[in-house]
């Protein structure tokens, strides 16, 4: 037998009989193992274990009296209780008392310094542990030392270990939590930290379900601070189990150390078990055993629907994040947190080796919900396309009409089945998607389909639409162009090209083009019997173009003439009837009449949570426009109610964006009205950073209007040098990209006037205000609410 398949099978007994009771052991192991050498191995790895055990206070019963006993003061704390115990000290709850304020907190002891130089670096590493403010980390309040002992002073997290929390949770709501870790490792190593402990019991879930990551005892800083001998003693310390390879063999580690031990808490939560056991095994045997044998994919620890759900993808994920060489894992948390969000989007996953027909079939499966009316269309495709957003419209069309729209979707199901059947037997890398087959596809109709105007005219407004579902406009622009430009269209295909393209004008802010084309659209319709259904969609973008002109009073007509009618077409409980009312509230809140806003906001939400979509991107959509038409309303504990719920649900369902910053922001802008600023900073500046990343870089609106609300938040927590460190950064960004008339140039001075008020200078808020004030009347109904909060202020700062 080879050597790797010696420990290969070592490994396969050794994990069947380490549960067995020990008077069982032995003869299972004859029974099992043949051969001598074997056996001698797997006799010797279960006695290393079972030593193990019994060194362990655990095992032998023994009790070891506490460091500190309750009533001790340390520092400014006071001990209560013992928490528990580990291998680098003991953990205590802890009070803080003085000055009539009183918090609890988990008191950490370590073992006392050897030399001068770990006393440095507990010192230093103590200073980047307290920079280290994320809503996923428990924040490090204090520090020092206490009769020769350092100790820490962690904010107290009421919660439960991971494993205990995730058991019998559906599997999004377990990955959600795989993500929360991952937002919280990628925090820490943002700021050059590396945990090298990650483990379950290091991550506690709140009854809100929050996760929070604990224990940075052993954290490593990526700089030369640390001696590289350091490295043999401390990865002794962190848990085995799910230790990378690199850590067991004392090489250095990296942020991929990190990535590999979220990948084990991943492989337990999916399997319900860890990947294997190491605990108690000499760390040579730790190493050869990782290095020999991969872990089983989770999948294969599960049956029935849970295996279907976790392999595939999930399995990938994880294996890629646990692979023995560093370089082969993700090369960082944010891209293994990416790919598993690609997976929970119905995304391809990087960690899969994909064809081409993978490929395709996820990125289009994403769309399922709105292609729902087709799914006959692609009926015949082994690779389950059911995409293309044709709506047959049958049942309001007359019967002409319905059967040229049968003869196009089968010319077009024939014309695409082709195309994607010749490209699914093809492989590719992950660069491949489905706007490739739609690019090759769009490429050859005229030559497909010379001498065959009108399924050429057809297949060409198929293909745009589904460039539509890409959001790729400008995909979609040549095709719809080319169709106007030819003469033989027919007009009910000529009509919907106008629509489509003014579609395209309007996303790339070409409004006027939009205008026109939709006018002509529109005005064919209006002729022709059997177009209410086109008639009635072509109302919502009329609506938003009249917006965007500055004419919200006709934008609400619009709205409001359109809603019998699709009541009356549609039915109220439809998805239809809900986005139309959801714009009719919006254009309403645009118009400053935040009442009525209410009353449509909440009838779309209600229509959304009749159909089982209230988990919906546009049932949240409603969510967030209803609380901010509360807080208009002054009505702010509502709104932060509402603003609650959405952001719960878009986190666990979509991760960061910049639609979750979005609502990050609006919830921390809302904390501050009801002045809880101590719990709105953290969430503003978790909005700057998202949105920075998922809107467009530093300069977008939440971005800016985070730093305001942020702004606020310092001044109002007696912080005015970091207050107007804020406003100096936002200030170029808010005027040379907006411009001085803005609302953000007017709620920048605003804001300024609360932190000049706050480090004291009243002559300077009072004409900051002045100038807010004067740019907010200029804003006409928009800036009323604004107008009210600067006349509060005023009254607030009168002598």
């Amino acid at each position: 037998m080879h050597d790797s398949e010696h420990w290969l099978r070592v490994w396969e007994l050794f994990d069947r009989i380490v549960e067995l009771p020990s008077a069982q052991r032995a003869d299972a192991l004859r029974e099992l193992e043949d051969d001598e050498a074997v056996r001698a191995e797997v006799a010797a790895l279960l006695r290393a274990n079972d030593s193990h055990g019994e060194s362990s206070p655990a095992a032998d019963g023994s009790e070891q009296a506490p460091r500190l006993w309750p009533g001790t003061e340390v520092g400014c704390w006071q001990v209560q209780s013992l928490l528990g115990r580990g291998g680098m000290g003991e953990v205590y709850l802890s009070h803080r008392v003085g000055n009539d304020f009183q918090q609890r907190a988990a008191l950490k002891l370590l073992m006392a310094f050897d030399s001068a130089e770990d006393r440095a670096r507990f010192a230093a590493e103590r200073r980047i542990l307290a920079r280290l403010e994320h809503p996923g980390i428990a924040h490090l309040l204090d520090g020092g030392e206490h009769e020769g002992m350092p100790y820490a002073v962690m904010e107290y997290v009421e919660g439960v270990a991971l494993t205990a929390h995730a058991r019998g949770l559906p599997l999004a709501a377990r990955l959600e939590l795989v993500l929360q870790a991952c937002a919280a490792v990628s925090h820490a190593h943002q700021h050059l930290i590396i945990h090298r402990d990650l483990k379950p019991a290091n991550m506690l879930v709140t009854p809100e379900g929050r996760l929070k990551l604990l224990d940075f005892g052993i954290a490593k800083r990526l700089s030369p601070l640390s001696r590289e001998a350091e490295e043999a003693t401390q990865v002794i310390r962190a848990s085995p189990d799910y230790c990378a390879p690199e850590q067991l063999s004392g090489e250095p580690v990296s942020t991929a150390t990190d990535v590999y031990a979220l990948g084990v808490v991943m492989y337990e939560l999916l399997a319900g078990q860890r990947p294997w056991q190491l605990g108690g095994l000499p760390i040579i045997r730790a190493m050869e055993r990782l290095s020999l044998q991969d872990p089983v994919p989770p999948s294969k620890r599960l049956t029935g629907s849970e295996r279907h759900a976790v392999r595939g993808d999930l399995d990938s994920i994880v294996l890629k994040a646990m692979q023995v060489n560093p370089q082969h894992r993700y090369p960082t948390v944010d891209a293994f947190a990416d790919d598993l969000r690609a997976h929970l989007e119905q995304r391809p996953v990087k960690a899969r080796n994909a064809t081409f027909g993978y490929l395709l079939a996820r990125r289009l499966q994403r769309h399922r919900t709105a292609f729902a009316l087709t799914a006959a269309l692609f009926a015949s495709l082994a690779i389950g396309l059911v995409a293309l957003t044709l709506q047959t419209r049958e049942t309001a069309m007359e019967r002409d009409n319905a059967r040229r729209e049968a003869a196009r979707n089968d010319a077009v199901r024939q014309y695409l089945s082709l195309m994607f059947r010749s490209a699914g037997e093809r492989e590719a890398n992950d660069e491949v998607s489905a706007r490739d087959v739609l690019n090759e596809a769009a490429r050859r109709i005229h030559e497909q389909f010379a001498d065959d105007p009108d399924s050429r005219a057809d297949i060409s407004l198929a293909l745009a639409e589904l460039y539509f579902q890409l959001n790729d406009y400008t995909g979609a622009r040549p095709l719809l162009e080319q169709l106007l430009e030819e003469d033989d269209v027919r007009a009910d295909v000529r009509a919907m090209a106008m629509h489509d393209l003014a579609q395209v004008n309007f996303r790339e802010n070409h409004k006027a083009d939009a205008a026109e084309l939709l006018q002509q659209a529109q005005a064919y319709w209006m002729q022709e019997p059997g177009f209410e259904p086109q008639l009635l969609d072509s109302r919502l973008l009329q609506a938003q173009l009249e917006q965007a002109q500055g004419d919200p009073q006709r934008a609400l007509a619009t709205l409001k003439d359109t809603l019998p009618g699709r009541i009356a077409l549609s039915g109220r409980e439809h998805r239809d009837t809900a986005v139309l009312i959801n714009n009719l509230g919006t254009a309403y809140y645009q118009a400053a009449q935040f009442e009525e806003a209410v009353t449509y906001l909440q009838q779309a939400y209600d229509i959304w949570t009749a159909l089982g979509q209230d988990r919906s991107a546009d049932a949240l959509n409603t969510l967030n426009n209803w609380a901010g038409a509360e807080v208009q309303l002054g009505r702010a504990v509502q709104a932060v109610d509402i603003f609650r719920r959405a952001l719960a649900l878009r986190r666990d369902l979509y991760g960061p964006s910049a639609a979750l910053a979005a609502l990050i922001n609006n919830l921390g802008k809302t904390l501050n009205v009801l002045g809880h600023h101590l719990e709105a900073l953290p969430l503003l500046r978790e909005a700057m950073a998202m949105a920075t990343e998922h809107a467009g870089g530093d300069a977008n609106t939440i971005t800016l209007s985070a730093g305001l609300g942020l702004v606020d938040a310092l001044a109002a927590t007696a912080q005015p040098l970091q207050a107007q460190e804020t406003l100096d950064w936002l200030q170029p960004r808010i005027i040379d990209n907006y411009g001085e008339q803005h609302p953000l140039a007017a709620m920048l001075e605003v804001s300024r006037a609360r932190a000049l008020h706050a480090a004291g200078n009243t002559t300077g808020a009072r004409q900051s205000l002045a100038l807010a004030r004067q740019l907010m009347e200029a804003l006409g109904p928009a800036g009323k609410r604004a107008l009210e909060q600067i006349r509060e202020l005023e009254q607030q700062w009168d002598p």
